[in-house]
């Protein structure tokens, strides 16, 4: 007789062989592997093949366009002038570095570029962060510019003069600069072919040390700095702008809105709102890995990796979108925009040859009249001197 003992564990009830007098009615069916994290996954595969070579035309483009037009003489006496340009400058060399650490291109191509050596790994991580961090300092020092030039702006062009402007700029390359090869120098490394940025040896609690607090300084650096000045000065520029034109409607006693100070407004809140939410998930990201003791870039559980995904695309937007910022919310900027496109020439030169034809009526009007009263004067002595004779 045959028992439930005889045939074993009810895991094996699959593999009883009923020597074809009965049916395998336990067989457990299979269960797919995939699951909605790999639908997630494959969706944001296919967004960031898109994405990226979108936001590498239009952000690189952008700010080429960014730095043509602000040499023009129009904005010659722009205070944030030079912080724009070095903005635009750190936001494409981002842009050009980010292709080669997206997972879709080492996929693409079946290997990462970055790995060819080691100096080539800890070089492209220092180009690459010198980029990230030396943007997020030039969006502080336009802020700060902005609240001098709200708050003092009989002092703004004192204070952020062509010299101060580079020596600020200087200032924030070298210590980005030095930092940032001491952190590639330290904690890039190569492995199975890869090049990871957070690279270090776990079992040693000095190394592991050393990596925290790299690691918690370039996070204060990259976004925690930033943003605390950036969340403190913006509600105060606000403010002032807010005074400013309550105090002008009162002197003009003017119902309507003060335009100029709503863009103004409007363009500060852009660029501040928009680096918060595309800057912070990619420091959370990194200290999320340390502190799980993970690579940040390394094979992890698919959350992460969907949450990584998705910050890296946060990122890319935020050092495309800074021209688009700058067209819609200042006038000036979007009319040098339109110049260099020659899409006011047409209008420009109908206005010029009315402006030279005024010009010449009006000439041609001076020179009439003199003759006229030559004339008149010559008439009015020819009839005083018949009178004259007449008397005599």
């Amino acid at each position: 007789m045959t028992t439930l003992e005889s045939i074993g564990p009810l895991s094996d009830l699959t593999t009883f062989n009923c020597n074809g007098s009965c049916s395998n009615t336990t067989e457990v069916p299979e269960i797919s592997g995939k699951n909605i994290y790999d639908d997630v996954l494959l969706g944001l595969q296919y967004i960031d093949i898109f994405l990226l070579p979108t936001c590498l035309i239009l952000g690189v483009g952008g700010n080429f366009i960014t730095l043509v037009v602000l040499n023009n003489k129009a904005f010659l006496n722009w205070t944030s002038k030079y912080f724009l340009v070095a903005l635009s400058l750190s936001d494409n060399l981002l842009l050009l570095t980010q292709p080669l650490n997206k997972p879709v291109v080492m996929n693409l191509f079946g290997r990462d570029y970055r790995a060819l050596s080691n100096l080539g790994c800890k070089l492209y991580f220092w180009f690459f962060k010198n980029g990230k961090m030396t943007s997020s300092w030039f969006v502080v020092l336009l802020c700060a510019e902005r609240f001098v030039a709200v708050k003092y702006p009989f002092k703004v062009k004192l204070l952020f003069c062509k010299r101060n402007c580079l020596i600020a700029i200087a200032s924030v390359y070298i210590v980005q600069g030095v930092y940032n090869g001491v952190w590639s120098w330290a904690h890039n490394i190569l492995e199975d072919g890869r090049c990871y940025p957070d690279g270090f040896d776990k079992n040693d609690p000095e190394a592991t040390i050393l990596f925290r607090n790299m690691l918690i300084a370039g996070c204060c650096l990259y976004s925690f700095v930033p943003i605390a000045i950036m969340v403190t000065l913006t509600p105060m520029i606000i403010s002032s702008l807010k005074t400013r034109a309550k105090k002008r409607q009162k002197m003009t006693r003017s119902q309507g809105k003060d335009i100029e100070i709503i863009r103004i407004t409007t363009m500060l809140l852009s660029i501040v709102i928009t680096y918060i939410v595309c800057v912070a998930p990619v420091t959370v990201l990194h200290m999320l890995s340390f502190f799980q003791g993970v690579k940040s870039f390394g094979n992890n559980p698919k959350p992460f990796l969907i949450f990584r995904n998705v910050s890296q695309m946060l990122e890319q937007l935020n050092y495309t979108i800074n021209f688009f910022v700058y067209v819609v919310a200042n006038r000036r900027f979007r009319g040098g925009v339109v110049e260099l496109f020659g899409l006011k020439k047409s209008s420009r030169s109908g206005s010029r040859s009315g402006s030279t034809s005024g010009i010449l009526k009006g000439r041609v009007s001076t020179i009439s009249k003199p003759h006229r009263s030559i004339t008149s004067d010559y008439a009015s002595s020819s009839s005083i001197k018949k009178s004259f004779d007449n008397s005599e």
